[in-house]
């Protein structure tokens, strides 16, 4: 069931990841950070409601997908922080809606639980509150859309973000149907504003969107 979700998602352009237990759910939970899980109860190693509240912490959606449709199960489950609860049988397809339902109901909220702070890189400051980005000691002239988006991407790193989510973030427009294609332009003047021609920080994912990747070698300070 597990791997027949994976491959009907993937297909329709989800980038997925598989868990068969909870023990390595933990694991991907924090070297993949989803956006949103599918989750059962019945589980090897520990029971899936408790996973539920653990996800619900990083803030990624949780859809419960489980055999057990007793309604103790459904509370206890939307008690734990579940988005959504399907029983078994289900269709892939509605499976499918409910995830998208989710997903636009998410990026709907994105820009409300920013947290806001200044982020000191090794060489790059992005300063929130004069909203101001600092190169190598010098002044990086970029215009209000570029330091949004610059900033929303570095306040939300290691997790990739696909155009239509930043075109609702930064634009601010959830029902954009036009050409994506301008959030490239303006990542590439970001890029080439502050010399990350090769993406040391914003990353491109192919075919998904794009990531602000933070690690060791660009070690990051956030101030308040």
């Amino acid at each position: 069931m597990c791997h027949l979700i994976d491959r009907f998602l993937t297909y329709n352009n989800y980038l997925t990841e598989v868990a068969s237990n909870c023990t390595i759910a933990r694991q991907k939970l924090k070297s993949f950070q989803p956006n949103l899980v599918i989750l059962d109860i019945n589980l090897p190693d520990d029971t899936g409601l408790n996973l539920c509240e653990e996800v619900c912490e990083t803030n990624a959606m949780v859809v419960m997908l489980s055999s057990m449709s007793e309604n103790s199960y459904i509370l206890e489950a939307f008690s734990k922080g579940a988005d959504d609860y399907i029983t078994k049988p289900f269709d892939l397809q509605i499976l499918q809606a409910r995830i998208e339902a989710l997903m636009r109901r998410g990026s709907n909220n994105i820009t409300s639980t920013i947290r806001k702070k200044s982020i000191f890189l090794d060489n790059l400051i992005i300063d929130f509150y004069r909203r101001e980005v600092v190169l190598n000691n010098r002044l990086v002239l970029l215009t209000a859309l570029e330091f949004d988006l610059l900033y929303f991407l570095a306040n939300n790193p290691n997790r990739v973000w696909d155009r239509a989510e930043l075109i609702a973030a930064i634009w601010h427009n959830n029902n954009y149907e036009g050409d994506d294609r301008k959030v490239d332009i303006h990542i590439g003047r970001i890029r080439k504003k502050i010399g990350d021609v090769n993406g040391e920080f914003i990353k491109t994912v192919w075919g998904r969107g794009y990531m602000f990747e933070l690690s060791r070698s660009n070690a990051v300070k956030l101030a308040d």
